[in-house]
């Protein structure tokens, strides 16, 4: 198989798996393990916000053990313990173990992204990088779309799903071995401190931005299902079906390249924020199923994939010629928001409602379009 295409199948399943459905896959279990470990609103914040906490934990590492180890080691770290995560969350019986597990498997999308963004700074030629890259990153919508039938039709219901999801993870390992190179290709510069990268143009901008995207964008990714069944009043099978839709509209990311080129990154990013803006102050203003409800779900799930695919970039142009930790820094202030987002939401949820809980977070990415990461307007 010609390398760049092996790379590119391996990163997006890689992708797939630890963010789809090691990170992402909670939203849609939480309903159906609430009911089988029952707990409030603000514990299913704090325990989501496990996850996001993990991925700044070692996303902070990564770029170090991808500069250092080349691009393979974080990447195998990542299905391990992707698998190992889920696995625990597979035979919980309380809380503390759910956050225990998410934490784990929460580490796994933050080894990732940062090796293989060195890996394809090292494999790929500089004028396809930004196209394998928003590739590579529309994975998380596979791994989306791939467990909602798993949870749907599995028997044992969302422990079966786990177990599902960690052998899947465990493939990955295979293919990362195999296709993922070991020691960089080509010499680096010396890693740059982190205070040095703070000091690059731009960086501060984007920093700023992807913390703010990571609070908002923590309302949909930690608590949808949540809505749509408590808010909205759908039943499970409809839930699921909403959630496969916003997941398979996040793989509209792959073309976020092209995109590029015709309105310019700075307008994709636009459309990226509208979206998540407009679905949630949709959402706040709905009670019961309506046929618009497809769009609304699409447009959070495109628009969250579809930023990152940007912020991804974004950071690894800035930290050039070490776009691991540029995308590490980036990574790190997303998840850092929705740490912070999920707590805050399960808070103002169990507090104020759905409704103005949603209205809030749906003002700060609206309050966005005024910044660009670019600094343009």
């Amino acid at each position: 198989m010609n390398r760049p295409i092996a790379l590119g199948i391996t990163g997006f399943s890689l992708i797939a798996v630890t963010y789809g459905m090691a990170r992402f896959s909670w939203g849609l279990m939480l309903p159906d393990i609430r009911q089988a470990i029952p707990f409030s609103p603000q514990i299913a914040g704090g325990i989501a916000a496990c996850s996001y906490a993990a991925y700044c934990l070692s996303v902070f590492f990564a770029s170090s053990l991808t500069n250092r180890f080349g691009p393979r080691v974080p990447a195998l770290l990542a299905a391990v313990t992707a698998a190992s995560g889920l696995f625990i969350l597979a035979f919980s019986a309380q809380p503390l173990t759910l956050a225990t597990g998410l934490f784990i498997a929460g580490l796994s999308s933050g080894l990732a992204s940062p090796a293989l963004a060195g890996a394809v700074d090292d494999t790929i030629a500089p004028d396809r990088q930004t196209l394998v890259n928003t590739v590579i990153n529309a994975g998380t919508s596979a791994g989306i779309i791939l467990s909602v039938p798993v949870l749907f039709f599995m028997p044992g219901g969302w422990r079966a799903a786990c177990i599902v999801f960690a052998l899947l993870a465990l493939l990955c390992l295979l293919a990362a071995w195999r296709y993922l190179p070991g020691l960089s290709t080509r010499k680096r510069e010396q890693l740059p401190s982190w205070r040095g990268l703070l000091r690059k143009p731009g960086m501060y901008r984007l920093l700023m931005i992807t913390f703010v995207s990571g609070v908002a964008s923590a309302a949909w990714w930690s608590f949808g299902p949540e809505l749509l069944t408590s808010h909205t009043g759908l039943d499970s099978a409809v839930t699921r079906v909403l959630w496969l839709v916003s997941g398979g509209a996040g793989i509209v990311a792959v073309f976020t390249g092209s995109a590029a080129k015709r309105i310019g990154m700075r307008g994709v990013y636009r459309l990226s924020q509208i979206f998540m803006a407009a679905s949630l102050l949709a959402l706040a203003l709905n009670e019961g199923f309506a046929w618009w409800l497809v769009p609304v779900v699409a447009m959070s799930g495109a628009g969250y994939v579809i930023l990152s695919g940007v912020l991804l970039v974004q950071g690894a142009t800035i930290a050039h010629p070490s776009p691991a930790v540029g995308v590490s820094m980036a990574f790190l202030m997303l998840a850092a928001g929705q740490v912070v987002g999920a707590v805050v939401f399960g808070l103002l949820l169990g507090m104020a409602g759905a409704a103005v809980a949603l209205a809030i977070f749906s003002g700060l990415s609206w309050a966005l379009l005024a910044v660009t990461p670019d600094g343009k307007s």
